[in-house]
């Protein structure tokens, strides 16, 4: 999921919102970056340790511009939601 300038400001303003001053855990700095692409770890059964790879949960990757700590956000509770794909075009 590549994340649009429109969606990272989205972003900022949400965590500026709901995280208030926002500091670095390791460094204390309060500098951070938004990258452009979302991470989908895979999902796993503990028990089995069987892999779903299509079971992950998107996940907003924001990082300490000193450190490089890197925090994780649920996209969906941003208000953010992949886009769904568009079926190709068939040149006729």
């Amino acid at each position: 999921m590549t994340i649009s300038k429109d969606d990272q400001k989205l972003i900022a303003k949400w965590i500026q919102e709901k995280c208030g001053q926002l500091r670095c855990t390791c460094c204390g700095h309060s500098n951070w970056q938004i990258l452009e692409l979302a991470a989908l770890p895979i999902g796993i059964d503990l028990r089995t340790t069987r892999f779903y790879y299509s079971q992950g949960v998107p996940q907003i990757n924001v990082v300490c511009t000193n450190c490089g700590y890197t925090l994780l956000f649920n996209p969906s509770v941003m208000g953010i939601e992949p886009n769904k794909p568009q079926p190709e075009e068939i040149d006729s």
